[in-house]
């Protein structure tokens, strides 16, 4: 199986940020979740969920769009998925506190890929 070059990673990774920032100015987001969380599932690949994650990143950062941690998370459920990864989004919240502190994440067999999502009380987990 051939891994992808990294260059090769962020462009794939590119198009699923392109989707994503089309997505939430043309759909309910509940619409573009449900889009994203059933992308048929790609032929696995020997490319970490990490470094998927991680050229999600370096997409944003090529672009003039504004990350967030729920815009990563999902164009990286839709880049997951494309690469054989059951890809979901979690949302949660942490501290009783006025703000709220509110965080988005994704999660590969139920457990979670980024260590932030550590303390948040989901609110939102996508069912199998």
């Amino acid at each position: 199986m051939k891994v992808p070059s990294r260059t090769a990673l962020t462009i794939r990774a590119l198009a699923w940020v392109a989707r994503v920032e089309w997505g939430r100015r043309r759909r309910p987001f509940g619409e573009l979740l449900e889009r994203l969380e059933r992308q048929p599932l790609g032929r696995p690949r020997s490319i970490s969920a990490q470094s998927a994650l991680a050229a999600v990143g370096r997409a944003y950062e090529l672009t003039p769009f504004r990350s967030s941690c729920l815009k990563e998370s999902l164009a990286g459920v839709g880049l997951l998925r494309s690469l054989g990864y059951e890809a979901r989004l979690a949302i949660g919240v942490r501290g009783a506190g006025t703000p709220v502190d509110a965080h988005a994440w994704v999660e590969v067999d139920g457990a979670p890929l980024d260590r932030g999502a550590a303390g948040h009380v989901v609110l939102r987990r996508a069912s199998r």
